[in-house]
């Protein structure tokens, strides 16, 4: 049962000397394996509680930390060449002190959002005085003290309802009307029918028109409306104003760019290391807090694997003479480290997805990795399908973790569903779930002989009858035989998965000393099989009369034996749910149920395409697309039903008989670094 633990854990307390204190943390933080606790009750009462602050050299520290986060935000990336390691803090200040930039580069910041400001104001008006171009009078016209002047665009059944309304005011607005044009299509309604004209318009309305009336007008009419810009002159002369102006801005948007990035090239690097060490250094400083501290001393604790507690003892050592460590004996449960061989590591999202293992418990992500490929794989059952989704799998493992994120490949509408469902890394991960599945499809569809529903193996191997059946189908799963084997398997797999799961619970009740739970478990085994045998004795009719047969007395005795333990291990309870067992076997039988559901699903697709073919062309095309459209929507249903039902058999008929969960994740103290070189590594035995 080793596979099947969890990374065993042990508590550990650190007492050492407060002048080592910043070593010792540095040393635990840079070997990333240890989960700091707070202080045991016993030890928080011997020592007091906190951490030592130096408020000065905390406001430093912080008001350097957010220097280097406002510099790396306005300052455009550059390469990193190297990563830098930093042997105090006094080294990092000095380095962070060095970079006297800040009023350079706030000066050039503040000059590029001026720019990009004024540059945005100017697409504006280009874009206004293009499409309102047909206005023929100086804009200085426009230019009120008494009222407001506007762009505006409507369809023309709208347009006429607005000025109708707007006549009910009288004189108090004026209206510049163009001609009628055809409307033209946005990329937004691209595709859309719209054979409506577009009547463009400029707007005055002066002071004693009320706001809240144009307001009320334009929403009721889907009037579109914008302030004319402040500008003087011809729309055309104007024009071309506006654009040398772009030209211009955007020269001294560019010079002001460069000069940034010519900053950033010189101290990019130093920027960022210094960052990721502040932040290091602020973790060290707030995980101080759970310490224990003395006059001359301090103490720790916390969770390590057992594997790693003597190289941090002898690491601890080496740097820090002196510094004790101690394995501490507890009845806390520890944190769940998962320890897995590394192919079956990606099963573990689907175990934390159920619930994550406590630290003394079994891990079943070995189990899940092996059966759930198994059960996918005989669902889908067709080496057409199977071969499908094995390419696309390997396609999308290859697109996402060589960087190239974007799946265009995909029609667009399906990529769209997938990025809402997961994240590029989740698709990775079912991706290499589902391959070893594909792969058993593959070859179960080889053995149903299943090619996209097609049966193709009697004219591959038409040569090759002494190793293959003439039809070339060893087992035909809509054939009365075929589907009776493949019900009494699955009903030999619901009994075994069952039973299984049943002696893993046992187990767990032996480990933790629950006899009582125990019993009633070996009850619901004797129940489980007394039932089946029973059910497959009468299958093959033979006798189960217990006054004449001994089998009889056996299978009996089996069913009521395994009722009076479960009533004598979970009371009445148990009782209660006697079908529940009966259920969670029969259950099984939908891995049966789904694979039908696919093969013929495609028969009826290959049915209808095979018989178009002796059609005019227009049935032909028909037929040609039924097949694509029907076999690609067969497929869809391929990656998720047998995906979705082969989890819940685990989860809910297996990982119910001994699974509790609700376990807590390691998180060892640490940082990931990408910038900066670590101060210590731990040290090995020889």
């Amino acid at each position: 049962m080793t596979l099947l633990k969890t990374m065993p854990m042990a508590k550990m307390a650190v007492v050492g000397l407060k002048k080592y204190k910043r070593i010792i943390v540095s040393i635990l933080h840079d070997i990333g394996v240890v989960q700091l606790e707070p202080l045991s009750k016993e030890a928080a009462s011997l020592l007091r509680g906190g951490r030592e602050v130096d408020p000065y050299r905390d406001v430093i520290l912080s008001d350097q930390l957010l220097r280097m986060r406002a510099l790396r935000v306005a300052l455009p990336p550059s390469s990193v060449s190297q990563r830098r390691q930093f042997q105090s803090t006094d080294e990092i200040l000095k380095l962070a002190r060095s970079i006297d930039i800040d009023n350079r580069v706030g000066h050039l910041e503040n000059e590029k959002e001026s720019l990009l400001t004024q540059l945005s104001e100017i697409q504006n008006n280009l874009r206004l005085l293009e499409e309102f171009s047909f206005f023929p009078e100086d804009l200085r016209i426009l230019q009120l003290h008494s009222g407001q002047s506007y762009f505006g665009r409507a369809s023309s059944d709208k347009f006429l309802g607005f000025r109708k309304a707007l006549e009910e005011w009288n004189s108090k607005f004026a209206l510049y009307v163009q001609e009628h044009r055809e409307g033209k299509v946005s990329k937004k309604d691209k595709g859309k029918k719209q054979d409506k004209e577009v009547m463009h318009f400029v707007l005055v309305t002066f002071s004693n028109f009320p706001s809240q009336t144009l307001a009320s007008l334009v929403q009721a009419n889907s009037i579109s409306l914008e302030p004319v810009p402040k500008l003087n002159g011809n729309i055309q002369n104007i024009i071309q104003e506006q654009r040398e102006q772009k030209e211009l801005t955007s020269g001294k948007l560019n010079h002001i760019k460069d000069e940034l990035r010519d900053i950033s090239e010189k101290y990019y690097e130093s920027i960022v290391s210094i960052q990721e060490q502040l932040e290091i250094e602020s973790k060290k400083q707030e995980i101080t807090e759970n310490f224990g501290l003395s006059t001359d001393a301090f103490a720790l604790e916390g969770w390590i694997p057992k594997p790693r507690l003597e190289q941090i003892r002898m690491t601890l050592e080496q740097h820090a003479k002196g510094t004790i460590l101690f394995n501490l004996e507890t009845k806390e449960k520890p944190p769940t480290l998962l320890a897995n061989p590394r192919r079956f590591r990606v099963f573990e999202s689907f175990v934390r997805f159920y619930s994550l293992p406590s630290g003394d418990e079994f891990d079943p992500t070995l189990i899940f990795g092996i059966i759930f490929p198994i059960f996918y794989g005989m669902m889908l059952g067709d080496m057409g399908y199977g071969l499908v989704i094995l390419l696309v799998s390997m396609w999308v493992i290859r697109r996402v973790e060589k960087g190239k994120r974007n799946l265009n490949i995909m029609p667009k509408p399906l990529r769209n569903f997938a990025k809402t469902i997961v994240k590029p890394i989740q698709m990775v991960k079912l991706a290499k779930a589902m391959i070893p599945g594909a792969i058993i499809a593959i070859i179960l569809g080889f053995y149903f002989n299943l090619f996209f529903g097609f049966h193709i193996n009697g004219y591959l191997f038409h040569n090759a009858h002494g190793f293959v059946p003439r039809s070339g189908t060893f087992l035909d799963p809509i054939g009365t035989t075929g589907l009776k084997r493949l019900l009494l398997v699955s009903g030999y797999i619901g009994i075994g998965m069952v039973s299984f799961g049943l002696v893993l619970g046992i187990l767990n009740n032996i480990r933790e000393a629950q006899n009582r739970h125990m019993i009633g478990k070996i009850g619901w085994l004797l129940f489980g099989w007394g039932i089946v045998l029973t059910g497959l004795a009468l299958l093959h009719h033979s006798h189960v009369n217990p006054i004449r047969h001994v089998q009889g007395v056996i299978y009996f005795g089996l069913i009521f034996a395994g009722i009076g333990l479960m009533f004598y291990g979970e009371g009445v309870r148990a009782i209660m749910e006697l079908p529940s067992i009966i259920s969670h076997i029969l259950s099984y039988t939908r891995i049966v149920g789904i694979l039908l559901a696919s093969v013929i699903l495609a028969d009826v697709i290959d049915f209808i395409f095979t018989r178009s073919l002796h059609h005019a062309i227009p049935i032909i095309v028909l037929g040609v697309l039924i097949f694509f459209v029907g076999h690609i929507f067969n497929i869809i249903l391929g990656v998720f039903e047998p995906g979705i039902q082969g989890a819940r058999l685990i989860y809910v008929e297996f990982f119910s008989k001994f699974y509790h969960g609700n376990g807590r994740p390691f998180k060892p103290f640490g940082s990931n670094r990408k910038f900066t070189l670590q101060e210590f590594t731990h040290s090995t035995s020889s």
